[in-house]
């Protein structure tokens, strides 16, 4: 039974590509800061072209509560990885303090549910009567909690996240006795800025850094060129998460979103990556729908970049 345990401790939550336009995704603080109906819809397909290759899908939506300090958010999320699925339900409330005229420091918490199953029939199995392989599949509950901090402004934000705070644990198979998996904390670091170029054009480079106990810290820089305030491209280098080889699983990363009407937000991204693996499958492809709906307008009232 080692092998479901090491599997399903690996197992941890899925990054995304394109963060910065679902910041609600890894910090439960953000909920409510687009003081809108917010929303975005996230599927991203690993390894194109490789058996059994990572595929996540996101759902986030939040609001602003009216003449309230109060922002709330739900979550359904699904991750599937060779034979370990992980899908999940999140609750999220967020309170977001006033500290200058133009900016805003929140503090959220989030509650959460996973569904973790891992499907025998996707695994060589060299013994048949191995009991600890008797059904067809497995599954387990895991309750859990994020937390963050967000404070923002116009053209600047930072904020600082940890999620599964509980470090859950959860068994895989029924057998009395079997080693217990558990989720670790994973804590977030992210910032970004938009300096101002021309008229027509701003500069937002943004980054995130990513820590996980008993592993290395990932960094990702974002660079980004906005054209009318509509217009998101972007480029972006990530650091791998290989402990005995260090840098060989790098990857470069493509982007580009577009705000229609100011309402709906359309993205994609693209990861390369910078190894020989790079070489024996399609990369990686992210694709977002975003919206922001305002009562009966559709749409904010200023631009917002973050």
């Amino acid at each position: 039974m080692g092998f479901l345990s090491l599997a399903a401790s690996a197992q941890q939550d899925a990054g995304f590509s394109m963060y910065f336009f679902n910041p609600v995704y890894i910090n439960p603080a953000y909920a409510g800061s687009r003081e809108v109906f917010s929303g975005s819809l996230v599927h991203r397909s690993q390894w194109v072209g490789m058996p059994g290759a990572p595929s996540s899908q996101s759902l986030s939506i939040h609001s602003a509560i009216p003449n309230s300090k109060v922002g709330l958010g739900l979550q359904v999320y699904n991750d599937a990885a060779g034979p370990m699925k992980n899908t999940g339900i999140n609750l999220t409330f967020a309170y977001h303090l006033k500290v200058s005229e133009k900016a805003k420091l929140s503090f959220g918490v989030s509650g959460m549910v996973n569904n973790i199953r891992l499907g025998y029939s996707d695994i060589n199995i060299d013994d048949n009567t191995d009991q600890a392989f008797i059904n067809n599949s497995a599954s387990g509950w895991v309750p859990d909690a994020n937390a963050g901090l967000y404070f923002y402004k116009p053209r600047f934000y930072f904020g600082l996240s940890a999620n599964h705070l509980l470090q859950s644990k959860f068994a895989l198979t029924e057998i009395v006795g079997s080693n217990m998996a558990r989720f670790s904390r994973q804590f977030y670091l992210t910032s970004g800025v938009v300096l101002p170029v021309t008229k027509k054009i701003d500069f937002r480079p943004s980054i995130l850094i990513k820590y996980v106990k008993a592993a290395p810290a990932l960094l990702d820089l974002n660079l980004s060129l906005i054209f009318f305030k509509k217009l998101f491209v972007g480029v972006g280098y990530r650091t791998g998460k290989r402990v005995d080889m260090p840098g060989m699983d790098n990857m470069l990363i493509g982007m580009i979103e577009y705000d229609i009407k100011s309402c709906l937000r359309l993205g994609y991204s693209y990861d390369y990556y910078l190894n020989r693996s790079g070489t024996y499958n399609g990369g990686t492809h992210e694709f977002m729908l975003g919206w922001d709906i305002n009562g009966t307008k559709t749409k904010m009232s200023s631009p917002r970049f973050f």
